[in-house]
């Protein structure tokens, strides 16, 4: 379960709430009058090819596109 910290202990402790998320992996939940309004997560470790693969299914047809550092290229499917 996350650990629940108040938007008061937010403001406070921001810089050590974000560092303890980031060492831990865990996440936090903020809550507000006692109400969950939002979470603090770790964000996800990317591979090199993690910012490509989200763009897999959305060329059109007949784009290219190139990764300038490795040189791989990758065309959109013809019909």
């Amino acid at each position: 379960m996350a650990k629940p910290v108040s938007v008061s202990d937010l403001k406070t402790h921001c810089l050590r709430l974000v560092e303890q998320v980031a060492k831990t992996r865990r996440e936090i939940v903020i809550t507000k009058r006692g109400k969950r309004i939002a979470r603090l997560v770790p964000i996800e470790e990317q591979s090199a090819d993690a910012p490509l693969e989200q763009l897999r299914g959305t060329l059109e047809r007949g784009f290219e596109l190139s990764d300038f550092d490795t040189g791989v290229r990758w065309r959109a499917a013809e019909d």
